[in-house]
């Protein structure tokens, strides 16, 4: 069996060796609610981040737009 192993598995492995096999037995986590908060708080940050780069492109255009009127009005 050839697939690969990511570095989140290392990083479950190397915490836990016990939880990571079971939960690569597929048994239910007892902490599932908290694993789920967890999942749900990184999405949050995860759309806000991607909304960043456009707002920061956005103010960047702005600085420059009134650097040009501040340019031509002198």
């Amino acid at each position: 069996m050839n697939r690969r192993v990511r570095a989140s598995e290392i990083g479950a492995f190397a915490y836990c060796a016990r939880a990571w096999g079971y939960a690569e037995r597929g048994e239910p986590s007892q902490r599932q609610p908290q694993r789920d908060a967890g999942q749900a708080h990184h999405a949050r940050r995860l759309r806000r981040a991607a909304l960043s780069a456009p707002l920061l492109r956005l103010g960047l255009a702005c600085l420059l737009l009134a650097a040009v009127v501040l340019a031509l009005r002198a």
